[in-house]
């Protein structure tokens, strides 16, 4: 009887030490079918360990952080890109096999167990200079992004990280500047351009080429040149009012019918002329740009307004020259409008910058906008006369006076000194014989 008790006994022992055995083993199996990973071996930073003594796994894992080292580490998000050199991560392998022999020590009572499979990342060093390469990224989140490449590291995973971008909306707390201007009807593509440039960061000390932007998306041929005039000048008028250096500005040349004369832009790809500038501020600013009823609005924003910013723009006019043109075509003592004159200018831009309680003045741009000559076509058709001899001792012949206004080249300055002007049409005089006037106004005499 105690015999047969003895045997359910140990039959009992024998029968949970099986049940523990199975519920072990089905643990492991669904551990490991959880985290997608074979339970074939141990590894370290992906690199399998198992059944390696400690200087072997410091080998194996030393040569390949030396092969993954080989490649720089590429960054991106947002529309930003940065490339980490991977020398600059420090493993600590000690560390990592110190760990790994921890958690695969199996205790006394549970000898009879296989051994236990781990997948460990490779212990790395805090870098200080990863976390200020990433700080130059603006929209970045520094913390999340370096986590990302850290974790990436630590499994001698692939080199190329996404990074975590701030939440824009935060940008748009503050806005520095808003420009409005109507559309001219011979600007055509400015649709195209604004929507390619809105919701676009400008990111601390990185400078922006306007052409460069349009090529690398393939926008050059979407807008004509009065369409990337218009728009290049309004983005000009906008980050000008924000902690924005000026890299390359051209004027028009000509005094604009939109924004005041010094804050227009001439863009050309042909003859590469380009619009460049660089945020100098330490926060990114958040550019938008919008048509609505025929209407560009490009507006400038931050998340912090620390500085304020005042434009002046100082005119000086120019007055034009009236330039005075001869014709045979015309019925004597008559004249003729051909071009009305119009002023001209000389721009000056500066701005005033307050910030943290001190102030500085910035000379921004300087431009000569030409004046439009006045041109006058007048009869060189004159009287003739039998005796102009006496005429002239009579004193009825009309006064010829100097003139320095006359420009025939269109140079804005006068083509000969000897020119004359008949100051009195109601004349009475005649040209020598076989002369005339051409129609330029000159004198012709064989």
């Amino acid at each position: 009887m105690k015999y047969l008790q003895s045997h359910k006994a140990f039959t009992f022992i024998l029968v949970i030490i099986a049940m523990i055995c199975i519920l072990i083993l089905m643990q492991t199996s669904l551990k490991a079918f959880a985290d997608g990973k074979q339970t074939n071996g141990s590894t370290i930073g992906g690199v399998s360990v198992s059944g390696l003594k400690e200087d072997e796994i410091k080998e194996i894992l030393e040569s390949a952080i030396v092969e993954w080292k080989s490649q720089p580490i590429i960054i991106k998000g947002g529309g930003a890109e940065l490339s980490i050199d991977p020398q600059e991560i420090q493993f600590d392998i000690e560390s990592s096999i110190a760990n790994y022999q921890n958690l695969i020590v199996k205790p006394l009572f549970l000898f009879w167990t296989s051994d236990k499979v781990v997948h460990l990342p490779l212990y790395i060093s805090d870098s200080e200079v990863i976390k200020n390469r990433l700080s130059n990224i603006s929209i970045w989140d520094i913390e999340a992004t370096y986590n990302q490449v850290i974790m990436r590291a630590s499994y001698l995973k692939s080199h190329e990280v996404e990074a975590t971008v701030i939440d824009t909306t935060l940008l748009e707390n503050e806005r520095i500047a808003l420009s409005i201007e109507q559309i001219p009807t011979e600007a055509r593509g400015v649709l195209a351009l604004a929507e390619s440039l809105n919701d676009y960061i400008l990111k601390p000390n990185e400078p922006f080429s306007l052409l460069t932007y349009f090529e690398s998306l393939n926008l050059t041929d979407e807008a004509n040149l009065e369409g990337f005039n218009f728009f290049s000048s309004l983005i000009y008028n906008t980050v000008l009012q924000g902690e924005v250096d000026i890299l390359e500005r051209h004027s028009q040349k000509e005094i604009p019918t939109y924004l005041q004369p010094g804050m227009d832009v001439y863009v050309d790809a042909f003859s590469e002329k380009d619009l460049q500038f660089v945020n100098v501020s330490e926060h990114p600013y958040l550019l938008k740009s919008t048509v609505e009823d025929d209407q560009l609005k490009v507006a400038l924003h931050s998340a912090v307004k620390d500085s304020t910013i005042h434009i002046s723009v100082h005119q000086q006019s120019i007055n034009p020259r009236i330039i005075n043109r001869y014709s045979n075509d015309l019925p004597m003592g008559t004249t003729k409008l051909i071009q009305e004159g119009e002023q001209g200018l000389r721009v000056t831009v500066s701005r005033k910058i307050s910030k943290n309680g001190d102030e500085r003045i910035q000379e921004i741009s300087r431009d000569y906008y030409p004046p439009k000559n006045r041109i006058v076509l007048i009869s060189a058709k004159k009287p003739v006369f039998e005796n102009s001899d006496v005429m002239e001792e009579q004193g009825n012949l009309s006064s010829f006076n100097f003139v320095e206004n006359v420009d025939l080249n269109g140079d804005g300055l006068p083509d000969y000194d000897d020119r004359y002007e008949v100051e009195n049409h109601n004349f009475e005089d005649r040209l020598p014989p076989g002369s005339y006037y051409d129609k330029g106004g000159n004198l012709v005499t064989p």
